[in-house]
């Protein structure tokens, strides 16, 4: 199985696991890996769809860090721009241009910290799901061993 091949079944198995659940997404993840590959393949396939699997889970616990990515330093801007919203308020003759730029500023720092929140939600999902798929291929190598 190449790496093409294996990556086309974990993403297909990912879709399906939040579309349809668990069970059927494991019937068609097995099935797929069965009815593509020769007899004899069929163990090195499931290693290499466990290899990519856990190098996904690598990839990924790197960027359920919110404090790597640009989210961050986005969050610091609107921050460093509501501290100079807040000194033009402060100002008789700027204040309007002030508020307009600090409502502006908090809408935005909140949609930004809504989504970095979604983020890291789906990636703590796509983390749980990949280590299913590890969980899969290591129990259908130890029944191919043991028959």
């Amino acid at each position: 199985m190449n790496k093409d091949t294996a990556d086309e079944a974990i993403d297909i198995y990912v879709s399906e696991r939040m579309a349809k659940g668990k069970q059927t997404a494991i019937r068609h993840f097995l099935a797929r890996i069965y009815l593509k590959e020769q007899n004899w393949e069929i163990a090195d396939a499931m290693r290499n769809v466990r290899g990519l699997t856990r190098y996904y889970i690598d990839l990924t616990k790197v960027m359920v860090n919110p404090f790597k990515g640009p989210e961050i330093a986005w969050l610091a801007s609107m921050i460093f721009i509501a501290i100079y919203a807040a000194i033009l308020i402060s100002l008789d003759d700027q204040r309007t241009l002030g508020i307009a730029l600090l409502s502006g500023t908090l809408v935005n720092a909140g949609y930004l910290v809504r989504n970095g929140v979604k983020k890291w939600c789906d990636l703590n999902v796509m983390l749980a799901i990949y280590d299913e798929i590890v969980q899969i291929m290591d129990n259908e190598l130890e029944s191919l061993a043991s028959s």
